[in-house]
């Protein structure tokens, strides 16, 4: 393969080894060419010739493709693919804070605490006075 990942090229003159600089601005330059690919929030690393990839794309589609043009570039010897999925942390987010944002969480709890209430940053399972009484008049009668 003579040393790049993508081995489509010749084998360099001896002692040749292309800049970490100028495989980043190949890379760069081939994500630009392609207008719909959103690269926008990615950034592009590279070290001795080993590319990584970090950042968030929207699709799953655009990550493996980041990573294939990476491949492609004369003299990266590794592309290391560390994008994550913009839509995957936005659930996970949403599945810790309920779909509140951080600001969205402490004005609902300060409204809930002054106003005696929970407001609708109540937590799931939590059962109001009367659904109690029901509940335990339930138990008591079998």
């Amino acid at each position: 393969m003579g040393g790049d990942v993508g081995g489509s090229r010749g084998r360099p003159p001896k002692g040749y080894k292309r800049s970490d600089e100028r495989i980043r601005e190949d890379i760069c330059d081939q994500i630009s060419d392609h207008p719909d690919l959103d690269a926008s929030d990615v950034e592009v690393k590279v070290q001795n010739g080993e590319v990584v990839l970090t950042g968030t794309v929207r699709e799953r589609r655009f990550k493996h493709q980041l990573e294939t043009l990476a491949e492609r570039i004369s003299g990266v010897t590794d592309v290391r693919n560390e994008i994550r999925l913009y839509r995957e942390q936005q659930q996970q987010g949403e599945a810790k804070t309920g779909g509140l944002s951080s600001s969205e969480r402490s004005t609902a709890g300060a409204t809930g605490a002054a106003a005696g209430t929970s407001g609708s940053a109540t937590s799931i399972g939590a059962t109001s006075t009367s659904e109690t009484k029901n509940n335990e008049s339930r138990r008591n009668a079998s």
